[in-house]
């Protein structure tokens, strides 16, 4: 679907001079909570298979019959071979052979490897023994990393393209990219920069979350006063299909052209922070990041995370879920399935599905105040079946 064909018919769209056509969603877009068996199909269900107690999973990455699952204390990544745990890459630390952090992780299939990223070097593990296998630098301060058949797509900025250095007077402000090259490739240089921006945007505004990019879903979001949805299918460049903005506030034509500067004065430098910082800070909402895009057909599907003080969108929640046809919009926050005491809160793709996981909470999973759905009867079965009170995978697409 291309940028033009949905721009064209979004309903009460509001333009901006930068921006194009966009969206804007506010208190009266958003339904308190959506039946998940009503907007959603395909569902599939998963029991996670394990010889002993699972630990909770965080984001989930999948290739094919592999999946890789960070935990949600950030300390390890489970492998999942046909949703059965085959291995736990346990080595958080600051010694030989250990990671320090795990913000973001990739797989290799053709060179058999895990890569976490860790500032400008992937730590490198055998997917298979999890023996290390050394640290590959490469020449970004990495914020990303993902394999996509046979390239690899990665965020930062160019290491040799400094920081905020500061020369005389001034302060340079550099750049971030998001960049597509060829799988073994390390000097990114050669590679595609199919989209670049100002530093200072992405440190207040966001990054683009690659965690869910696979090859069916080659596409992400890139985060800012208007919120930008775009594919990159040509594997050349980003394509605009959706954009939208959360609240009235006006966009501050001060601050966007602080996150067009290339170099401050060393004296407005700090101003420029104050500056930025006091307009965020009074914004009644404000979006922080955006996670689980996908671009299936002629459905763009999101969750966003967002902050909301002033209470402008009504009783807190911890996200919003997005569901986008070319006619609508649909907004909830909450996603429930009939029987079922807790959200349903996706947290992973795997092809053209969003993945959520449900935790095993025995009696108290099910809610008697409605009637039991047949999918959430499925999913109290399997669960009733699982060693450890180990959890189920839901899988599913929206309508």
């Amino acid at each position: 679907m291309s940028a033009l064909s949905v721009l064209a018919v979004l309903a009460g769209c509001k333009s901006g001079s930068s921006y194009g056509d966009y969206e804007t969603i506010t208190a009266s877009d958003i339904d308190e909570e959506a039946d998940l068996t009503e907007i959603a199909f395909d569902f599939k269900i998963h029991p996670l298979k394990s010889d002993g107690p699972l630990d909770g999973i965080g984001g989930v990455k999948s290739w094919g019959d592999v999946m890789l699952a960070r935990t949600n204390d950030s300390r390890k990544i489970l492998r999942f071979d046909n949703y059965k745990l085959t291995a736990v890459l346990d080595r958080l630390g600051r010694g030989p052979g250990e990671y320090y952090f795990i913000e973001d992780f990739t797989y290799d299939d053709v060179n058999n490897c895990i890569y976490i990223e860790n500032d400008s070097n992937l730590v490198t593990y055998d997917a298979t023994t999890l023996d290390f296998k050394g640290k590959q630098p490469v020449n970004i301060s990495l914020q990303n990393c993902l394999n996509v058949g046979d390239k690899m797509l990665y965020f930062g900025s160019y290491l040799d393209e400094g920081g905020f250095n500061l020369r005389g007077e001034v302060i340079n402000i550099p750049s971030e990219s998001m960049i597509l090259v060829d799988r073994d490739e390390r000097d990114l240089k050669k590679g595609v920069v199919l989209y670049r921006e100002n530093y200072l945007q992405r440190i207040f505004m966001g990054y683009p979350e690659l965690f869910f990019v696979n090859p069916k879903n080659y596409s992400t979001c890139i985060t800012g006063f208007v919120n930008r949805i775009v594919t990159f299918n040509d594997l050349e460049k980003t394509t605009d299909v959706y954009r939208f903005k959360l609240g009235n506030d006006p966009i501050p034509a001060d601050v966007e052209q602080l996150f067009e500067a290339t170099e401050l004065s060393a004296d407005g430098f700090n101003d420029a922070l104050n500056t930025i910082s006091q307009n965020l800070s009074s914004a009644s909402v404000m979006l922080s990041n955006v996670y689980n895009i996908m671009v299936d057909g002629e459905t763009i599907s999101f969750r966003v995370a967002y902050s909301c003080p002033d209470g402008a969108f009504g009783a807190y929640s911890e996200y919003l879920y997005f569901v986008r046809h070319p006619e609508k919009t649909k907004v909830y926050k909450h996603l429930r399935i009939p029987g079922l005491s807790r959200d349903i809160d996706p947290t992973g793709a795997n092809g053209n599905h969003q993945i959520a996981i449900i935790e095993n909470l025995g009696d108290m999973a099910i809610d008697e105040s409605v009637p039991m759905s047949p999918l959430a009867q499925q999913i109290i079965d399997e669960l009733k079946k699982q060693n450890d009170e180990n959890p189920v995978m839901l899988e599913f697409r929206f309508k």
